[in-house]
């Protein structure tokens, strides 16, 4: 399941709350995705973010918004 997951958006929302400063900080081989949520990992494994995945979708879907409305505005 995981292996079609993509962790791109989870990673950017992180990043947007200051959860991590960068996308090098997340280690994918330890990141997991579950039922209802994505936790991502560092290099030792350490949780630095546990996020569910509808408030994923809503950030997803906020984003598109904002690029369409640009777009729209352009």
């Amino acid at each position: 399941m995981s292996s079609s997951f993509s962790f791109k958006p989870a990673i950017e929302f992180a990043i947007s709350q200051d959860k991590i400063k960068h996308e090098d900080e997340v280690d994918l081989s330890k990141s997991s995705v579950g039922i209802d949520s994505v936790v991502l990992r560092n290099a030792e494994g350490v949780v630095i973010a546990s996020i569910y995945k509808r408030i994923i979708k809503e950030f997803v879907d906020s984003k598109r918004l904002v690029e369409d409305e640009q777009a729209a505005d352009s």
